[in-house]
């Protein structure tokens, strides 16, 4: 573990300053368009910040990856397929903090005015810190409940992260990128 956090910590890091960024970017995509009274629009821009979010992590996670795959090609380093979602569950321990919080605040304080002021709390942490997603939590609802109210949201949310690290470190290692997956190569022309 602790030659593991040595070597990626700065990965990690990397990781989650990119989904603050990400973060306040969509929060503020959500909050305009919910100003504007539009779930459509909400929704819509929530699903491309969340795109642009995985498109980074992939692009790190790939970068990753390909830089280790040398390090096990000379021998330095064993090749150990799970370290892409190590990093990104590095990264989300901020996310699993606030879920944990959720759900112990729900179980501890189920109806009071301390479950009320930390749950105002951790949901400007969450805004912070998952704001991509804002736009999706608010406008999807379970019956009457929208996802933002569900504890449990807090934990599926980062598992399109971690997915995503976990198969771009693969494809980086093995030196293939998701784009060339589905190349297509037009016929030749005949030449005259």
């Amino acid at each position: 573990m602790k030659n593991f956090l040595h070597n990626y910590s700065y990965s990690s890091v990397k990781m989650f300053v990119n989904q603050f960024a990400i973060s306040i970017f969509g929060a503020m995509l959500s909050m305009a368009s919910t100003a504007a009274e539009n779930d459509t629009l909400a929704f819509g821009c929530s699903i491309l910040a969340i795109a642009f979010y995985l498109f980074l992590i992939y692009t790190q996670a790939w970068e990753l990856g390909a830089k280790d795959r040398i390090s096990v090609d000379i021998g330095k380093k064993e090749y150990k397929p799970l370290t892409g979602l190590g990093v990104s569950a590095l990264a989300n321990i901020p996310n699993f903090v606030i879920a944990i919080t959720f759900l112990f605040v729900l179980k501890v304080f189920p109806m009071s005015d301390v479950a009320a002021n930390i749950r105002t709390i951790a949901s400007l942490f969450n805004m912070l810190l998952e704001g991509m997603y804002l736009g999706v939590l608010t406008t999807v609802k379970i019956g009457e409940l929208p996802l933002i109210t569900l504890w449990w949201m807090y934990f599926i949310i980062t598992i399109p992260a971690m997915l995503t690290s976990w198969l771009a470190y693969y494809l980086g290692h093995k030196n293939k990128k998701f784009t060339t997956l589905f190349d297509y190569q037009a016929p030749k022309a005949n030449k005259k």
